[in-house]
């Protein structure tokens, strides 16, 4: 059995020895599935053409007629009978060298009847996401099949026989994503093939889905694949064809051709991924909510606390702009029954209470998905969206760049200005990259995100307190001409000016890093077809707040020096209020901040939500201003 093993993986294919539990008839259907593709290779017009092939195909069928005895004693009599004596009839025609044809047909029939005799689940729930499929594939396959596919990853070196090379049309061409699904899923014991127990089914379907698409690289980018009457074809093909169904079997349910046409229309079946599901992110959100609820009534308290805190992150978080530019009241609303729902699984209430407001909960994303789904986007629309998103974020953060460069210019420190100047583009270049990857950032874990986020904000309180604190104590004429007066004689040190490229650094790339966010999350929602109206928002809002920045700069040369400080003071203190009360809702948003609600209104635009703990903190950074304030005032350090 070793030999046959390691000859199989040469061949790139896999029997599974070990099944998953709850499918025990996985096994017995992929064995099937083997025996109705490879039996070619074994026998021709009544001969064998290869006695190791054929003896594996005799294997094979031995293996078929053991796991039909280990499993028929689950289905019925009448499913058991009929499947017995197919298995028993493949057997006969194995033994005496049947055609192909034969055994392919009648081990398709076995395979059919024992996934309706069994239940077994052979299609995904939604359309796979290739894209998806191509991390899991980074971080769980490219170690032994290569970056590329090719099968020759670093540690794939050190086994005998050698993994995969997936680009082998001849080989794939007759191996459905529903095989790669058994294969990945069940592993091969005894061989460098592992199962991936820890995958999600959608994961690995996504997985699947990607590997299928190897054979067909040099193709994706062609213009026919993109074609609206190859859109239209591909499109009339069910989910269940494209995922059971071989390359081979596929070829039978599109137009003919000679063989290139046939690898393009092959290429656009693969790569083809529908229009985004607008409520894909809702029924997220509801399977984590109901596995939360099951953790919790297993008295698994925490889990069950973490796992809600995902159902708003992986689910609510990615759609939030779009809940919020069309019923603001109704995000508003969905938020706070979450973090409700959060407390009470922290608290360890009565079960009774937290299913009263898990229904709650579902009745409001009930609500969001009929929006979304109801929502289409035009080109305006998308144009305003991006465009108001990358505005606001973008005032904000060139608010205290603005700041920074007045009091710079007042000073005629210009060396120093270039350093200011570096910060905030060096934010902006990095936010361009990641704008660029934001369909992978929003597939990741969206808490890793968040939790970036919140750290970027309070390291952005911090350096806007130190700053201001600075520029507070120089407010006074007599103070300001004496530290003029020593810089001028002396550059300003590197400490210093790296301090000043610091702070326009993380103020700015706090807001970058949302706004990647908000417009990923957008492009998701909106389609493919409205990422030109998305740009040309994200370009339009970026050169206003430029041409904005300007004026405003040229006008607060005209302020005096003490009076522009002192307004400068004041904005930094009250951009780190701000930043503190965003930062805290990122926190609670994850779950490592408790959420306690307050009848207090919620005004996004000053970082302030109705719970205690982020308004605690903001009246903590608020008193550190005042005590600034008051300080610079009382005559602080000159």
């Amino acid at each position: 059995m070793k030999s046959i093993c390691s000859l199989l993986l040469f061949l790139g294919f896999i029997l599974p020895v070990s099944a998953q539990q709850g499918e025990p008839s996985r096994i017995l259907v992929h064995t099937l599935n083997y025996i109705s593709h490879d039996y070619q290779f074994a026998v021709q017009d009544g001969k064998v053409i290869s006695e190791a092939e054929y003896k594996e195909e005799e294997e094979f069928a031995k293996a078929t007629l053991k796991y039909f005895h280990e499993f028929s004693g689950q289905w019925s009599d009448s499913d058991s009978v009929a499947i017995g004596q197919i298995v028993q009839h493949l057997d006969s025609l194995i033994n005496h060298h049947a055609p192909f044809a034969e055994v392919s047909a009648t081990a398709i029939d076995a395979k059919n009847r024992v996934v309706k005799a069994s239940g077994l689940v052979i299609t995904p729930s939604q359309y796979p996401n290739i894209g998806n499929g191509k991390i899991v594939f980074k971080t769980e396959c490219a170690k032994c099949h290569g970056e590329n596919g090719l099968g020759n990853g670093p540690e794939g070196e050190k086994l005998d026989p050698k993994p995969r090379n997936f680009h082998d049309f001849e080989r794939m061409r007759s191996i459905a994503p529903f095989f790669a699904f058994n294969t990945i899923r069940l592993g091969i014991e005894g061989t460098g093939m592992r199962s991936h127990p820890t995958l999600e089914d959608a994961e690995v379907w996504d997985l699947a889905f990607y590997i299928a698409t190897f054979p067909f690289q040099a193709h994706k980018d062609n213009a026919f694949l993109k074609a609206e009457t190859t859109t239209a074809i591909v499109d009339s093909l069910s989910l269940n064809d494209v995922a059971t169904k071989s390359d081979d079997e596929l070829l039978k349910l599109l137009p003919a051709g000679d063989s290139a046409a046939q690898m393009l229309w092959l290429a656009a079946v693969r790569f083809h991924q529908p229009p985004h599901d607008k409520s894909e992110f809702i029924n997220t959100s509801l399977k984590y909510l109901d596995g939360a609820l099951e953790l919790y009534m297993n008295k698994k308290y925490s889990e069950a606390s973490q796992l809600a805190a995902l159902a708003y992150l992986e689910g609510i978080e990615p759609i939030e702009t779009t809940l919020k530019a069309n019923d603001p009241a109704l995000m508003i609303k969905l938020e706070g029954q979450m973090q409700q729902l959060r407390r009470m699984m922290e608290e360890n209430r009565p079960v009774i209470e937290v299913k009263d407001s898990l229904r709650a909960v579902q009745a409001t994303m009930k609500s969001a998905g009929e929006l979304l789904t109801k929502k289409e986007y035009s080109f305006w629309l998308a144009f305003f969206m991006a465009a108001s998103i990358l505005f606001r974020e973008g005032l904000e953060a060139f608010l205290v760049i603005l700041v920074i460069l007045s009091v710079l210019k007042a000073g005629s420190l210009k060396n120093a200005a270039l350093w200011v100047h570096s910060g905030w583009l060096t934010a902006v270049g990095i936010g361009v990259i990641l704008l660029f990857a934001g369909r992978t950032l929003m597939q990741h874990h969206t808490e890793n995100l968040e939790l970036t986020e919140g750290v970027i904000s309070f390291i952005a309180v911090f350096m806007l307190l130190y700053v201001g604190f600075w520029l507070h104590g120089k407010s006074e004429v007599s103070r300001w001409k004496d530290y003029v007066s020593s810089k001028m004689k002396g550059a300003m040190t590197s400490k210093s000016l790296f301090g000043l490229a610091a702070l326009s650094f993380f103020v700015v790339f706090r807001e970058v890093f949302e706004s990647v966010l908000f417009i990923s999350a957008l492009t998701l929602e909106a389609g493919e077809k409205q990422v030109g109206a998305i740009t040309l928002g994200v370009f339009s809002a970026f050169a206003l707040v430029i041409v904005l920045a300007a004026l405003v700069l040229r006008f607060s040369t005209k302020l005096p020096v003490p009076t522009l400080f002192k307004i400068s003071s004041f904005v930094m203190g009250l951009l780190a209020i701000v930043l503190a009360g965003k930062g805290a809702h990122s926190l609670q948003e994850l779950g490592i901040l408790g959420a306690h609600s307050l009848p207090v209104p919620r005004v996004e635009l000053l970082g302030i939500f109705p719970t205690g703990e982020s308004i605690s903190i903001q009246i903590l950074v608020f008193l550190v201003v005042a005590a600034i304030w008051k300080f610079g005032n009382s005559g602080g350090k000159k």
